[in-house]
């Protein structure tokens, strides 16, 4: 897993979301082929309530990894 991913969710573990948004920005720099980086950017976008962020970043989480709709189906029901 990418440092800066991880470095994300320890973050997002400490309510840090200022920390886990710069963290998971630059995951997916270094990754951008990295659907859990776009996963996990797509729910910090909702978190702060960009809807429109978090869509575009699901979507494209899925462009990548399709098999990931499970894990993202209802995300939007918050």
């Amino acid at each position: 897993m990418n440092s800066h991913l991880q470095s994300a969710i320890a973050a997002l573990k400490q309510k840090d979301l200022i920390t886990a948004t710069v963290e998971v920005n630059r995951a997916v720099s270094e990754e951008p082929e990295n659907a859990e980086a776009y996963i996990l950017r797509g729910q910090l976008s909702l978190a702060v309530g960009d809807k429109r962020g978090a869509a575009e970043d699901m979507a494209r989480a899925l462009e990548l990894r399709p098999d990931l709709l499970s894990r993202i189906n209802g995300e939007f029901k918050k």
